[in-house]
Formats: structure tokens, C-alpha cells, sequence
């Protein structure tokens, strides 16, 4: 996302130095089509802004969100490992602990589907560790642990109690992040569709322009070079 948001900073500024540069020319810029026109690309660059402040207003409260989501989820993979050792420890029930360790299994991202990464680690398959089938995973765990008569940790943390209020921090969260999502997604989309639209975005209209740069200005002009020069990328990434 940060190469995203830092390709648009980009083609923004571009497009400003684009505009400033083509009015040096004075008179000897006419474009064929009014899209290529000074004043089109200054409004084209006012759009590209206004789409970009919209993105930034609702970004913070997405990102707020996603950081508490993270802070909630992280200790999950310990306790269920205690919770699960206390289980070892106090059940003579082979039954149970098998049940609950095919539960605890999907909640730590144990996996018999590994995926091998490029630098040779492995990682969990993900649907083993997102964070709607922990929800649903964690659920199921506290169910064995509740139906089993000789769980009854002195530890608090990993009671019954203590894992039903972390379950519902984790549903709250889980609304709370799709809630944020749903404007940014929004913003984003209309933001694309300003920057990389087909044909009207913003890099199909400056790559019309250079073309017609192409034909009307000579190698040797002094601002050829730097309008050719000035470099905006496309993205495929709606976002």
C-alpha cells in the first residue's frame, strides 16, 4: 500500500510540473484535443488532489482499526498454547484433547497445507489465519474447553471468562474494521478512476500530451527534455 499511495504523491507533483512547464510555452501549445488543454490539466490536477485529501480524511480511522485489530489478535497464539498445555496436563480424555488440539492448531496458524515462501521459510495456508476463522475457530475452542469438567485453570487469563471478553473485543473489532473499510474502498475507487481511468484518467490524457509534444517541439527545444523527462506510472491496484 505504501508504494500505492507514493505512486499517486508522484503522478500528482508530475502532473504540476507538467502544467508549469507547458505554460512556458505560451502560444506555441495547441493541443488538438481540449483534454490536453492548460486549463483541463490544471482541473484534471485539482481532481487528482481533491481525490487524494479524500483518501487521507478517512485512511487514519481505517488504519486506527487495523492497528487495534492487530494488537488484540497478538496474544492469541500464546494463551491458546498455555490454555492448551493446562488442557494436556489436567484431562486423562484422549478424545478431547484431540479435539482440542485440531482447534488450537487452526487458531496458531499450524497447518498441514504450508506454503513454501521464496526465502525458503514456511507459512500457514491462509485461511487457516485470518482473522474471521480465528473468530469462528476461537469459538469452537471455547465450547471444548467449556464442555470439559477439568478445565478450571487457576490462571485467569486463559479461563473461560477471560476468553469469552476477548472474544467479543475480537467481534468488535472485527465490525468495527469492515465499518472503516467500507468508505476507504470508496475514496480509492473514485481516486483510481481519476488517476488511471480509461480514457479519461490521468495518465492516459499526460501520455496524449507528450505525444503531441512529440510533433510540435523540435529535440533541441529547452523544454523538451524536461517535459519528456517527467515520468508517470500506472498502477493495476485499485487501491
Amino acid at each position: 500500500m505504501a508504494s500505492s499511495e507514493g505512486g499517486y504523491a508522484k503522478n500528482a507533483a508530475n502532473l504540476k510540473d507538467l502544467v508549469i512547464r507547458l505554460k512556458t510555452l505560451g502560444n506555441t501549445y495547441k493541443p488538438p484535443q481540449p483534454a490536453y488543454e492548460i486549463k483541463a490539466l490544471e482541473q484534471l490536477s485539482k481532481d487528482a488532489d481533491a481525490a487524494s485529501r479524500a483518501v487521507s480524511k478517512v485512511l487514519p480511522v481505517y488504519a486506527k482499526a487495523v492497528d487495534e485489530q492487530e494488537l488484540i489478535f497478538k496474544p492469541l497464539g500464546s494463551l491458546i498454547t498455555k490454555s492448551f498445555n493446562y488442557l494436556k496436563a489436567a484431562t486423562k480424555n484422549a478424545a478431547e484433547l484431540q479435539t482440542a488440539k485440531t482447534i488450537a492448531d487452526r487458531l496458531r496458524g499450524v497447518s498441514k497445507n504450508r506454503k513454501i515462501n521464496d526465502d525458503g521459510t514456511t507459512s500457514a495456508h491462509q485461511s487457516s489465519t485470518s482473522y474471521d476463522n480465528k473468530i469462528e475457530n476461537f469459538k469452537q475452542y471455547i465450547d471444548v474447553l467449556a464442555a470439559s469438567p477439568v478445565y478450571k485453570p487457576a490462571e485467569k487469563e486463559i479461563g473461560i471468562a477471560a476468553f469469552q471478553t476477548l472474544l467479543e473485543s475480537m467481534e468488535h473489532n472485527i465490525t468495527a474494521v469492515a465499518l472503516a473499510k467500507t468508505p476507504v474502498d470508496e475514496v480509492r475507487k473514485k481516486r483510481f478512476e481519476i488517476f488511471y481511468g480509461q480514457p479519461n484518467g490521468l495518465i492516459d490524457i499526460v501520455s496524449g500530451v507528450k505525444n503531441y509534444i512529440k510533433a510540435a517541439l523540435d529535440k533541441s527545444h529547452p523544454q523538451y527534455k524536461h517535459l519528456m523527462g517527467l515520468t508517470f506510472t500506472r498502477t493495476s491496484a485499485k487501491s
